[in-house]
């Protein structure tokens, strides 16, 4: 059966010296891998109707056995031409497309999380060079799966008193509660812990990147969420120092 599929590219590697595996997000056959057959031959059709971050339109014959898929045709209709000069807004771009391939299980259907990748695309084009953009971002994407950390009173004790952030506990803690149970936490000074929860607040990253932010909290903010998102989608903290530290 030949399906036609909203797409954008998660990732792709070669299948031979002239085939290529694409893993794609689509709008509603959720994540799919399909197999371009002499997409790296010199006038391939599929040439220049396909990029990491553009949005494709995609024909390609379901199997009804296995995951992988067979590509027909493809047309490049929002290519995000930023991301091929702005470096720092492709790093995080990248981030965010490492972040939904690794957690989008699938063949799973979920036209939501496609605008959501969408939406963050696009934001990425015209606010991902400010390094605030990317905390920003996994905030609103933890807020969408219903994952977002509590940075609200101690999540064991409800106290508001010294409060620290633990990651495996999903938030705050108090320094009591975090001696009592052993728990490990990170220093969340109240400056910091306030503009976390302002920008969980956010529906828009002009919030955050209108922040004037000094080095520490800067180093700060970015230990907190690194650690968050390594720890509940095992996503790596280098994949975002690139985005972050520079």
């Amino acid at each position: 059966m030949i399906v036609r599929a909203t797409a954008i590219p998660l990732d792709y590697h070669p299948y031979s010296s002239t085939s290529r595996i694409v893993h794609w997000l689509t709008r509603h056959h959720g994540k799919i891998s399909t197999l371009l057959r002499g997409a790296l031959r010199p006038k391939s059709p599929f040439l220049g109707e396909y990029e990491l971050f553009g949005t494709s339109e995609l024909l390609y014959f379901q199997k009804r056995t296995g995951t992988l898929h067979s590509g027909k045709e493809c047309a490049l209709l929002h290519p995000r031409t930023t991301f091929r000069t702005d470096w720092r807004a492709m790093q995080a771009a990248s981030t965010l497309s490492a972040l939904f391939n690794k957690t989008t299980p699938d063949e799973a259907p979920q036209p939501g999380l496609f605008e959501l990748f969408e939406e963050l695309l696009d934001l990425a084009e015209e606010y991902g060079r400010h390094p605030q953009f990317l905390p920003w971002a996994e905030l609103h994407f933890c807020s969408h799966h219903g994952h977002a950390p509590n940075l609200g009173p101690c999540v064991l004790c409800s106290s508001e008193k010294d409060l620290r952030f633990c990651a495996s506990s999903g938030g705050t803690v108090c320094t009591e509660c975090s001696k009592n149970h052993k728990l490990p936490t990170l220093e969340c000074p109240p400056d910091v812990l306030a503009i976390l929860r302002t920008w969980q607040r956010a529906d828009h990253p002009r919030v955050a990147v209108k922040t004037r932010l000094s080095a520490k909290q800067e180093n700060r903010l970015d230990t907190i969420l690194g650690t968050f998102m390594r720890h509940h989608f095992n996503l790596p903290i280098e994949s975002r120092n690139a985005v972050c530290n520079t």
